[in-house]
């Protein structure tokens, strides 16, 4: 009996050990069927080119490469150029200037041979013929030449009814099916408009209020409010309380002037450029009055004053607890149908309820440029009329010929 139970004792210890080598042989065996596949992934390289935009000799196009390694650097993976300098100037040196007519078989010397990589994404980008706004025709290719005959990643057309869908969904779509995820889940962030906004220069003079002279701060306004007074009243340059290393904007609002005009205070004038996309940032505080911001954007009026027309105006409502600093952070993008905007200022606005509000460390930048279309519209009166200035001008024009050979 008891040399029955070594034996069965001994059977189930040679069973468990050979289940036990047999899930480690099949682990491993799995490891290396599926890490070379990983690792060649992680090491393809990826070029990305500038898009062709015959429109704009190459201006946009090249946003959208940049764009594209912007894109790729974040999501990380696999290797890319150091810059898209590299690609530029590579290209122009040797003649390559891959269009999405391109065959696969010329685009595969330019991807394997030229720049030693794996995988391509070109493309172009134009205004539609005879279509008004930001109307571009868009292609897109991104192929993985490692692959025989070449594995097409993504291939897509479209007319675009924006700026926008080129970044936030054509290319999203390619860098979907480039890293093979599932197309959902919320927009991403701006990659380009981010690091801008890190990157690129206030605006505005004297933003953070820490100089100036004579009781005014640099780069805004000597005077305030509806009756245009000199700062010390109703608006003051002052030490933050409790911390007078600090300087901010101080308004003081009574009942009379709370419910009715309220109290405005105005930046001097910066550039802006039509079509291109701006960040504002504020901090402020309120211990009772409603407050706004309005960033105000000119045209060059030419009349006998020579004063600026107001064309564009974003109105940024500023919600926050009471007594505490908040953030306000808002995109705005100046356009007019018939006019350029060509300057700005920032108006901050208190009104409503009696009590003290205070700004800081107020921030316009450029995120975004403007695209090509921007820089040659075709001016309309309004966003409801058809009929171009020009078309007008030129109606006019033929009905003074017709009366005059009446």
């Amino acid at each position: 009996m008891k040399n029955e139970l070594r034996a069965a004792a001994r059977r189930m210890i040679q069973f468990a050990f050979f289940n036990l080598h047999f899930s480690i042989c099949n682990i491993f065996l799995l490891f290396l069927i599926v890490s070379p596949t990983l690792a060649a992934d992680a090491k393809k390289v990826v070029i990305p080119f500038d898009f062709v935009s015959k429109f704009d000799d190459g201006r946009y196009g090249r946003m959208v490469g940049d764009m594209l390694w912007k894109k790729l650097q974040r999501e990380g993976r696999f290797i890319i150029p150091e810059s898209m300098l590299d690609v530029r100037d590579y290209c122009a040196s040797h003649n390559l200037k891959p269009t999405p007519e391109m065959d696969l078989d010329k685009m595969k010397k330019i991807v394997k041979d030229d720049f030693d990589a794996q995988i391509g994404i070109w493309g172009s980008v134009q205004r539609a013929a005879g279509a008004e706004g930001e109307i571009y025709d868009l292609q897109i290719k991104c192929v993985d030449f490692s692959a025989d005959p070449p594995k097409v990643v993504y291939d897509a057309k479209a007319r675009t009814n924006s700026v926008s869908e080129i970044p936030h969904l054509y290319v999203k779509q390619m860098l979907d099916a480039l890293y093979q995820r599932k197309p959902d889940g919320p927009r991403g962030p701006d990659i380009l408009a981010d690091e801008n906004w890190k990157t690129s220069p206030n605006l505005l003079v004297g933003g953070d209020f820490q100089s100036g002279a004579d009781g005014v701060p640099k780069g805004w306004d000597k005077a305030a409010g509806q009756q245009r007074e000199r700062l010390g009243g109703l608006v003051r340059w002052a030490d933050e309380a409790g911390s007078s290393q600090n300087k901010v904007i101080r308004f003081t609002l009574d009942k009379n002037v709370a419910e009715n005009e309220g109290v405005m205070y105005y930046s001097d004038y910066f550039p802006v450029e039509e079509g291109a996309t701006y960040r504002f940032q504020c901090r402020w505080r309120s211990d009772g009055p409603a407050v706004k911001v309005f960033i105000k954007c000119y045209d060059d009026y030419v009349g006998a004053q020579r004063e600026r027309r107001e064309v564009y105006r974003s109105q940024q409502n500023l919600k926050g607890p009471a007594n505490t600093w908040n953030t306000q952070t808002e995109d705005f993008t100046p356009k007019h149908t018939k006019y350029s905007p060509k300057w700005g200022r920032v108006m901050l606005y208190a009104y409503l309820n009696a009590g003290v509000v205070e700004f800081d460390d107020v921030v316009v930048k450029r995120i975004v440029a403007a695209s090509p279309g921007d820089q040659a519209k075709d001016r309309r009166h309004s966003q409801e009329s058809k009929i171009t200035v020009k078309e007008m001008e030129e109606n006019e024009r033929r009905s003074r010929e017709v009366k005059e050979r009446q």
